[in-house]
């Protein structure tokens, strides 16, 4: 009962943490959010839809993860890129994020994105593009504590619903250089409305990412959340071993955490350009009070 007691208090401040969370999908975790202006993958439409733009075919992934390590906060995602025969390309996502106590759901947060990227200019030399995503938030805030005080018998609370746009903007120059901004809920978007109308986070991301070799990838990223006067520098380096594995490691400043993970890509066939390939990331992020939060990702192209 204490326990639950200790959830129901703390809920609140995890809430919105899916509206929030720069780390979705293994790989992004394990870079600690130093993506910005990485190379477009099956997360670019969480942190820079322009990068779909750079996704070739279809692209599905699903993954999940404990936040910090929490059996009670589960969190869940899903997300694919279609290209399309005119109009750049599109992308869609599903995230989930829950409270539990008990096999009892406390609250739930979930957020339904769409996302169109389109290519400005493309030759040998550079590569611009944009994409902007439409985000449909939904916060169903569970049950009240109830007779029993487990929630099990507790009166429906209701929730409350949001929509953000975030916008992103991805440049390369001679295969070597990348440039990447990233503006997350461009339109304000809020929870409540009146007296408990509560903005939803916005930031700004910019970064470089340098690839001095083939293979391998440096990136350093600033994330400046606005209305908070709070900034991050973040740092990642990304290496392929070979056509099967990749491994990435991060960091980040305020507060510091570190990130290592690694991608297994498996092809079917013999055409590694061509055929269907399927992965598997792994991603952990460390905390400096908090234990550390572990993530999973599978994808397949065709």
């Amino acid at each position: 009962m204490v326990k639950f007691y200790i959830i129901l208090l703390i809920t609140p401040l995890f809430t919105q943490t899916i509206s929030d969370y720069a780390y979705t999908h293994a790989e992004v975790a394990a870079m600690a959010g130093a993506v910005v202006a990485e190379s477009g993958s099956n997360w670019s439409i969480f942190h820079n839809p322009a990068g779909i733009t750079e996704v070739d075919g279809i692209h599905l992934s699903a993954g999940s993860g404990n936040l910090y390590g929490f059996k009670w906060l589960p969190t869940y995602n899903l997300s694919g890129n279609v290209p399309l025969p005119v109009f750049g390309k599109i992308g869609f996502a599903l995230q989930q994020l829950e409270t539990k106590y008990n096999g009892t759901v406390l609250s739930t947060e979930q957020i339904l994105s769409f996302a169109q990227g389109f290519e400005l200019q493309h030759d040998k030399n550079s590569h611009l593009s944009i994409g902007c995503t439409a985000n449909f938030v939904k916060w169903d805030m569970g049950r009240s504590a109830g007779v029993s005080g487990d929630g099990s018998d507790g009166l429906e609370l209701g929730s409350v619903n949001a929509v953000t746009v975030d916008f992103g903007v991805l440049a390369s120059l001679r295969e070597k250089y990348r440039f990447g901004v990233f503006l997350k809920n461009i339109n304000s978007g809020a929870l409540g409305k009146g007296k408990t109308r509560q903005v939803l986070p916005r930031r700004i991301n910019t970064g470089i990412t340098y690839m001095p070799i083939s293979g391998l990838a440096t990136s350093i990223v600033s994330e400046y959340l606005l209305g908070r006067d709070d900034m991050q520098i973040k740092a990642a380096i990304r290496y392929n071993l070979n056509s099967n594995l990749e491994i990435y490691a991060g960091a980040q400043s305020n507060p510091n955490r570190f990130g290592l993970g690694f991608t297994l890509k498996l092809y079917r066939g013999t055409d590694l350009e061509f055929g269907d390939n399927y992965t598997f990331s792994y991603g952990l992020l460390t905390h400096p009070v908090l234990p550390m939060t572990h993530q999973f990702n599978i994808g397949i192209s065709l």
